[in-house]
């Protein structure tokens, strides 16, 4: 028999099966080709298309021809689907002048470089007030792909003023993300 053991220079951006190839000696089996897959991994990070290789190790046989026999290295590439991007879920409902709350949550697409804040801020503050003020995502970490959540307060204003709309404005990523996506409230 021949034997030959496979695997992956980086297992971060691809995997292979089988871990390794016999070719039986004496059968019909040693002129067969042997399907060997090669599977991309998701990594949720913008890395870009990532080269590796399949290492095919020496070939291992007690046929002294074979035995120790190089053979060659297949290069592969993962290509990257991962984009910066901001996921803003839906509000929970509406707020009023009694002080009434909504929530939505908030999260990231990928895994940043870099931490990522961005700034929350009401349109009017005499309507509705936003917290937290500014939201963080932590990189390289877990917290990247947590929804974090976002709590809306109506205010009083002593005024008769009837329901008014108002957005929850999330500011640009102090990383390389940024965000223009908003959210209109009404205030009862």
């Amino acid at each position: 028999d021949v034997t030959m053991a496979l695997s992956s220079s980086d297992t971060g951006e691809g995997t292979v099966s089988p871990a390794a190839l016999t070719f039986g000696s004496g059968d019909s089996t040693w002129n067969v080709d042997q399907a060997v897959t090669v599977t991309g991994v998701d990594d949720n990070s913008i890395d870009g298309d990532v080269a590796y290789t399949i290492v095919t190790g020496a070939a291992s046989s007690s046929d002294g021809n074979y035995n120790g026999l190089a053979v060659a290295d297949v290069t592969a590439t993962n290509d990257d689907d991962d984009s910066a991007g901001v996921t803003v879920g839906a509000i929970s409902g509406d707020t009023n002048e009694g002080g009434a709350t909504a929530t939505f949550n908030v999260r990231l697409t990928s895994d940043p470089t870099g931490d990522v804040t961005m700034a929350l801020s009401s349109s009017d503050t005499g309507e509705g007030t936003v917290s937290p003020a500014a939201l963080t995502f932590g990189s390289g970490d877990s917290t990247w792909n947590v929804d974090q959540a976002v709590t809306v307060t109506g205010v009083d204003d002593s005024t008769m003023d009837g329901d008014l709309a108002y957005t929850i404005r999330t500011g640009a990523a102090s990383s390389s993300v940024t965000t223009a996506s908003t959210g209109t409230l009404r205030a009862r």
